[in-house]
């Protein structure tokens, strides 16, 4: 297959996986709403690194990751849900703070080393987050074996083309939550907050029950 229908494909495959609703989607727009802007488009950043690593997982190893991961998938399942709902628990137990968080920053007195940080910390807990759920790479590694893709440039193509509809897709979703969250007041953001929150836990369970 050529470069540039195999960037085609990364692109086709990494905007249908990247745009499924799940419990990553969900964090993503709660933060955006809740965090500043240079936080919620570092999220989106950590979200399509994880899905451009395993994008380059899939290209290079074809079916064979996917195979592996799809026999082990319980325990993978089992281990995501331990996650989703850890971070859901201890989201929801500090709300309160990023609450104090938010105050201090419309009161000015946060600096740009500290938006920084915070830009830092949320690119790792997201990318963190997707790794979570490696049985993406499976259906990355469907899409890679079904091009039979040919030769490093075929494979760079496809995985660039991955992360690109990944990143175009998270960054439009995680600014147009931030743009919403300022029109809304701060008892309404709270309340997303938390229902975003409950909702990954919720999805956290169903992955468990389901294995």
């Amino acid at each position: 297959m050529e470069p540039s229908a195999a960037l085609l494909a990364g692109l086709v495959a990494g905007l249908a996986i990247a745009a499924q609703v799940g419990a990553v989607s969900l964090l993503l727009v709660e933060n955006a709403i809740v965090a500043a802007p240079r936080a919620a488009v570092a999220a989106g950043l950590g979200v399509a690194t994880a899905d451009l690593a395993f994008a380059v997982i899939a290209a290079v190893t074809g079916g064979a990751a996917g195979a592996a991961l799809s026999s082990h998938e319980a325990e993978i399942r089992i281990a995501a849900a331990v996650v989703l709902a850890a971070i859901a628990v201890h989201g929801l137990l500090a709300l309160g703070g990023e609450g104090d968080d938010e105050a201090a920053a419309a009161a000015g007195t946060a600096v740009a080393a500290d938006r920084r940080d915070r830009a830092r910390v949320h690119y790792a807990r997201f990318l963190a987050i997707t790794g979570a759920n490696p049985l993406t790479i499976a259906s990355f590694a469907a899409v890679a074996a079904s091009l039979s893709l040919a030769g490093p440039a075929a494979a760079i193509a496809f995985a660039a083309g991955v992360g690109g509809a990944s990143a175009a897709w998270h960054l439009m979703l995680t600014l147009a939550a931030g743009h919403a969250g300022r029109l809304i007041t701060p008892r309404v953001r709270h309340a997303l907050a938390v229902g975003g929150r409950v909702a990954v836990l919720g999805i956290a369970v169903h992955l468990a029950l389901a294995v």
